[in-house]
């Protein structure tokens, strides 16, 4: 996800949040209240997402399907990469 993505919907979640309170009636500090604890809201559970993604590809990078030896990159004697054997 693009950080301007992310703004854009935390922006207007804060305002659709700002824009019910209002309409039931809440007093402006309770408005600005609740906007600033959607903002809050919004910006852990993107700290959350951005953690949950390292964390998979962590796990996807160190467990490769088969355990790498030392002896992987080398070629065998005799044998070329450009022979195609």
């Amino acid at each position: 996800m693009r950080i301007g993505a992310f703004l854009m919907g935390m922006g207007g979640a804060a305002a659709a949040a700002a824009g019910i309170a209002i309409y039931l009636g809440f007093s402006g500090w309770a408005v600005a209240g609740l906007a600033a604890a959607t903002l809050l809201i919004a910006q852990m559970l993107y700290l959350g997402l951005i953690l949950l993604m390292v964390r998979e590809e962590k796990a996807r990078r160190s467990s490769p399907d088969h355990p790498a030896s030392p002896s992987d990159g080398l070629l065998p004697i005799g044998k070329s990469q450009q022979s195609g054997l």
